[in-house]
């Protein structure tokens, strides 16, 4: 059974938290093509949570998210940014409202934190890799797989499952 007891006291503040990982491990193929981030973080902006964004590793990844943020248009006083431990990362999943993102660690923090979450799954070699890394744990969990990446097909499809758990 999937488990996680980050140590870190974590408090985000009194507003319903939606975190966003936007990062791929280095694996390119796990990305949607433009303007998919930007207009996440956008949509996810309107539902009155605070943001929070990992940085992720690496300047290539900050620079993406820093671009989806300031693309997106979403208020700065309603975007929370952290470039740092994963522990510290897996703790604020832990009491976020939401977590989004792409197949990576977070994913499966979130599952096995029992944070309602989204995973956006692409670039998966095989079925069986699907079956395999796909998150589980005891809180909502729902798994857009993607076998085409159209950025728009792909953010309607993850809204929807954001729309299908309610906690936002």
């Amino acid at each position: 059974r999937p488990y996680i007891a980050p140590a870190e006291p974590v408090d985000l503040g009194p507003d319903p938290v939606a975190a966003i990982s936007l990062g791929v491990g280095e694996n390119p193929a796990k990305r949607l093509p433009d303007p998919f981030e930007e207009e996440l973080v956008r949509e996810l902006g309107g539902t009155g949570a605070m943001l929070l964004l990992d940085k992720g590793v690496g300047r290539e990844e900050a620079d993406r998210v820093e671009r989806a943020i300031r693309r997106s248009r979403v208020p700065q006083s309603r975007v929370l940014t952290w470039q740092g431990s994963f522990s510290t990362f897996a703790a604020m999943i832990r009491k976020s409202r939401l977590y989004v993102g792409y197949d990576s660690a977070g994913q499966h923090a979130a599952a096995a934190a029992g944070t309602p979450l989204v995973s956006v799954f692409a670039g998966f070699a095989s079925h069986r890799m699907f079956a395999r890394w796909r998150p589980t744990g005891p809180g909502p969990v729902a798994v857009v797989r993607v076998e085409r990446p159209d950025p728009a097909a792909v953010l309607e499809e993850t809204l929807a499952a954001v729309n299908r758990l309610g906690v936002l």
